[in-house]
């Protein structure tokens, strides 16, 4: 889950004055977590403070490849909770980055859809389902005469939608979906399909008026017209919706990406037993419910469903389902040679 911004650190200052016990003993302690901007609900933040007494600071990155090189570069130990991706999770277990989550005083863990729960290698163990959500396109219905229905729309543009594209910029899932616009799986072995792929995205390239994630405000390409159609998260686009409408979302004919995101706590923290309880706060379903009101991604949560309202439950952005979604794929861990290889195709266009 992708948000346009520099590294930077919020600190919400909760007060907890008026609570007679706090959980965590008399000095207010403090809860760091590694995070990506306007994903976490500030109310939740202020609420879970002011039950237990804590002051939360959330420090940004820009992209996944941002907080990866973060942590290896010896940041974990200024953090106490982290999200990372499904792709991820399993190599920062490897490395020891991360710790395995306290089960035992999780028991919201239950409310929890086993297909995220299960969904990487490690998950079950290390890592607590916080949001899941799609990549796909993005686009603007008032001026584009027909959906664009296959990932070749963006990569193989018309001369009309030419110099209007929007790409994503995280390598990934760049070079993924040119591997799906391909015929290929998103995680093909096989380094020929790498060539074509990096073959298919030179080619677009000329086409492309940016690469990086869309804004959400008023300020994005697709609000002022500057861009037709882009790679984009879903619940970006609910975001971009509520400023035009004719701001839509479909995913590709070949299946989008689908992603998931997972709150780890840090090996180095030495907050574990309060970054446990805030794991456990935000499994209560009502709280759940607020938070992917708030984000406007996907719960994994599935008792907190019956808390979004009618609307927010049905919008098949947000859950969606049928054949384009079947054919969805998750991005996987790669061999370091793959590695080495998608980071070169994108080394060569961004």
């Amino acid at each position: 889950m992708n948000r346009p911004l520099t590294i930077m650190a919020v600190v919400l200052v909760l007060a907890a004055g008026a609570l007679p016990q706090p959980l965590f003993g008399a000095q207010q302690p403090v809860l760091r977590i590694l995070n990506w901007e306007d994903y976490l609900d500030p109310e939740l933040a202020v609420e879970f403070g002011r039950r237990h007494g804590v002051t939360i600071q959330e420090t940004f990155f820009a992209s996944d490849t941002e907080r990866d090189r973060r942590l290896a570069g010896g940041g974990a130990a200024g953090f106490d909770l982290v999200i990372v991706d499904r792709a991820q999770l399993p190599v920062y277990r490897d490395r020891g980055w991360i710790a395995p989550l306290d089960t035992a005083r999780i028991p919201g863990l239950r409310h929890y859809d086993a297909r995220w729960r299960r969904a990487a290698d490690g998950s079950a163990t290390h890592g607590m389902p916080f949001a899941w959500g799609t990549v796909g396109i993005a686009y603007l219905a008032d001026l584009l005469d027909r959906p664009p229905a296959t990932w070749l729309a963006l990569f193989r543009p018309t001369p009309e939608l030419c110099g209007k594209v929007l790409v994503l910029d995280d390598t990934r899932e760049l070079v993924a979906t040119a591997l799906k616009s391909l015929g290929e799986s998103a995680n093909a072995a096989e380094p020929g399909a790498y060539q074509r792929a990096a073959q298919l995205l030179k080619a677009q390239s000329p086409c492309v008026a940016r690469y990086g994630t869309t804004g959400v405000d008023a300020d994005s390409e697709l609000v002022t017209g500057e861009a037709w159609a882009a790679m984009a998260y879903n619940s970006d686009v609910v975001w971009l919706r509520k400023v035009d409408p004719n701001i839509r979302f479909v995913l590709p004919q070949e299946g989008g990406l689908i992603w998931v995101d997972y709150l780890a706590v840090l090996s180095a923290s030495k907050q574990k037993t309060l970054a446990t309880a805030f794991l456990e706060f935000l499994s209560e379903p009502a709280i759940a419910a607020r938070q992917a009101a708030f984000s406007k991604a996907a719960t994994p949560n599935l008792a907190a469903r019956a808390y979004l309202s009618v609307v927010e439950g049905r919008d098949r952005t947000i859950y969606p389902s049928g054949p384009a979604f079947d054919a969805s794929e998750t991005v996987v861990a790669a061999p370091p040679a793959i590695v080495a290889i998608r980071n070169q195709i994108h080394a060569k266009l961004v």
